[in-house]
């Protein structure tokens, strides 16, 4: 290995030797033609490699909410293309004299730099990996204003050397690796002008500074340098006008102070920077992880309208706040934004799913099936909203879940089975026992027993002093309800629901206990009209919500909250796995089956029963059940202990 890196850095170095020999001789208008062209290739070839896609996914972060992936596309070849006119400028630098410099450069506000050369209190030229930085440096160092630079040491040895002597040959004085803080420290005291770049994600070491909107991990040194050697920092961004022809602009001198916050004199520097890229985002290096030590990360869930999938992908996302939370990562910086996917039509949504089959890195940039298969509003939403992970639930999203990870260069998750889409498309799939007929053998699968929900203590806690002030308590037993509809496997006819609603009523006389009702969005009107009739003004009634009426914020949690036992509909797996994750005890009736044969909700149902997390009930026994649930001592156990630490402990798959 040792010797193939030898022989590539020779052959390199060799190759960009003989290309600087014929720069010397050809014209620098042919050779940026040169660049431009071999950038052009560098994107076309370069499109779904890892330096590629993080670029683009810098450039949504920072753009998406004003461009289109076909525009934000079109900046990354521009970008290719400027990087290919500053290699052949690179390639040309030993042609840059006095006369080179006064036809091509034109530097603004010189002035800047006179006045503090003159203070002699030491130079900080200041820039990024913006335009031709090479160039600004060595336009000073012509202009009679010669700079210390720190060369950062590449892997290919002899590439570097060679680019630090045609540096030198130019003036520049550089500082190779190993005594670079001693050299510059001194330099900066000798009231000398030392160049430096500040754009790159700093890691753990750096000050976190708004950043196109983001935090951003960046470096402290020129500011901390300035504060220790009273040197003044001279901001400078060199901007190409066209062809080989530039603007070198000099901005107000930055003065650090010893008892300065240097956070402030950063975020100044990055909002100059942030400026120049949003005139000339083609300018800047987008290819590095900017964002790479950024603690704010946007969590995006695709929503198909059904009340219980999203909050099974709330629960995935309320699990990713938690792992970052423990790693001392703050709540603010774990946003989520939920967005409601609506297809043109039926056809529309298998076609997205087709899609999603051959998804991949080339799909960034692209969304043109998501932008043909969606509705307006949904597209446009999902195209203008960056996210770091995406989450969805149920197999109608899987297959838009996938081209938007890959659109953003982001992790993802998916609660129940993603239909045919292969489970390689995410990074964490998770499974509800019943959705799975053989043992799969994934590190990315997690399999449960419930399906994930956001009921915990905290949420619990949360709900009740939420709905408090709506609740009038006056016994010291409570027994709630919830109340779903008919679905593809159940049904509940009005007899049933006169005859539950009637059960409860006489046990409660019973035990003495007051009621508290809620029903979901997929309630018919028909029954809506009897629960309302029959509870509206019934005395022990003391809670009552009609969803598809007045959807009240936390009406089931803080019904969870303050019942004892908690009756449900067994038709919906996401409102029996809240119930039994409460911790209460809990009784689930099933309605009339519409199928012969033994469905998949059957087989959740039976696995929550056998593990002793409900009891069940039917409408010929209910109030018995009920009954004797209230005066037994049989433990329930909550299903979701288990199978949420598992989760918890997968999260890291979706990133930190």
């Amino acid at each position: 290995m040792a010797r193939r890196s030898f022989l590539i850095d020779l052959i390199a170095s060799l190759a960009i030797r003989l290309l600087n020999l014929f720069a010397e001789i050809l014209p620098i208008s042919f050779m940026l033609m040169l660049g431009r062209r071999i950038g052009g290739l560098i994107y076309l070839f370069n499109m779904s490699l890892y330096r590629s896609r993080i670029a683009y996914q810098n450039m949504r972060a920072a753009f998406c909410n004003k461009k289109s992936p076909r525009e934000i596309r079109k900046l990354l070849k521009s970008m290719f293309v400027r990087l290919g006119e500053t290699f052949a400028e690179i390639l040309s630098l030993t042609k840059v004299d006095s006369k080179y410099v006064d036809h091509y450069i034109t530097v603004e506000n010189m002035d800047y730099l006179r006045n503090s050369v003159k203070e002699n209190k030491g130079i900080i030229f200041l820039t990024a990996h913006f335009g031709n930085w090479e160039l600004s440096a060595i336009v000073g160092s012509i202009r009679g204003y010669p700079l210390y630079v720190l060369a950062r040491q590449q892997s290919m040895t002899r590439c570097n050397e060679l680019l630090n002597r045609m540096r030198e040959s130019k003036g520049l004085k550089v500082i190779r690796k190993g005594i670079a803080t001693r050299l510059l420290a001194k330099a900066l005291h000798e009231g000398k002008i030392v160049g430096m770049v500040a754009d790159q994600d700093s890691g753990k070491t750096g000050k976190l500074a708004d950043y196109f909107g983001r935090p951003a991990s960046t470096a402290s040194g020129p500011y901390r340098f300035a504060a220790k050697t009273g040197a003044i920092i001279q901001p400078a961004f060199i901007v190409r006008t066209k062809g080989p022809y530039h603007r070198l602009i000099l901005e107000k001198p930055i003065r650090v102070k010893g008892e300065d916050d240097i956070l402030r004199h950063i975020e100044a520097y990055n909002n100059m920077l942030e400026h120049y890229v949003t005139q000339h985002p083609d300018h800047w290096l987008w290819l590095h992880r900017r964002w790479k030590s950024s603690p704010l990360k946007k969590i995006v869930i695709l929503s198909d309208g059904k009340a219980g999938h999203l909050n099974q992908s709330l629960s995935i996302a309320e699990h990713f706040r938690r792992y970052r939370s423990e790693k001392d990562i703050k709540e603010e910086y774990t946003g989520v934004e939920i967005i409601e996917i609506r297809f043109r039509n039926k056809f529309s949504k298998a076609i997205a799913n087709i899609c999603g089959i051959f998804s991949g890195p080339r799909c960034q940039g692209c969304m043109f099936c998501i932008k043909f298969l969606l509705q307006k509003s949904s597209y446009e939403k999902l195209i203008h909203t960056y996210a770091d992970v995406v989450i969805s639930t149920g197999f109608s999203l899987s297959g838009v879940n996938s081209v938007y990870k890959y659109e953003n260069n982001a992790k993802n998750a998916v609660s129940m089975k993603p239909g045919f889409l292969s489970f390689r498309k995410f990074d964490l799939v998770i499974l509800p026992k019943h959705d799975v007929r053989k043992l799969i053998k994934r590190e990315n699968v997690i399999i449960t027993d419930g399906v994930p929900n956001v009921i915990n203590k905290k949420y619990l806690e949360k709900s009740a002093e939420a709905v408090s002030g709506m609740i009038r308590m006056e016994n010291a037993v409570s027994l709630g309800i919830l109340l779903g509809g008919n679905n593809a496997n159940f049904e509940y006819t009005e007899g049933d629901i006169l005859k539950l609603i009637s059960d409860v009523l006489n046990v409660s006389g019973r035990i003495n206990a007051d009621i508290l009702c809620t029903t979901s969005r997929r309630t018919g009107k028909t029954i809506e009209s009897i629960v309302k009739e029959k509870l509206k003004n019934e005395p022990r009634c003391k809670f009552l919500v009609i969803a598809n009426e007045k959807n009240i914020s936390h009406a089931l949690g803080g019904i969870l909250a303050y019942s004892d036992i908690v009756i449900v509909s067994g038709e919906s797996a996401s409102m029996v796995s809240e119930a039994v994750s409460s911790g209460k005890r809990t009784i689930v009736f099933k309605g009339k089956k519409k199928k012969s044969g033994y469905s998949k909700h059957e087989a959740f149902l039976d696995n929550l029963l056998n593990a002793g997390c409900f009891e069940l009930a039917d409408m010929n026994n209910l109030a018995d059940v009920v009954y004797n649930v209230y005066k037994g001592q049989k433990p329930f156990k909550a299903a979701a202990a288990s199978s949420d630490e598992w989760i918890y402990k997968n999260m890291w798959r979706l990133g930190g």
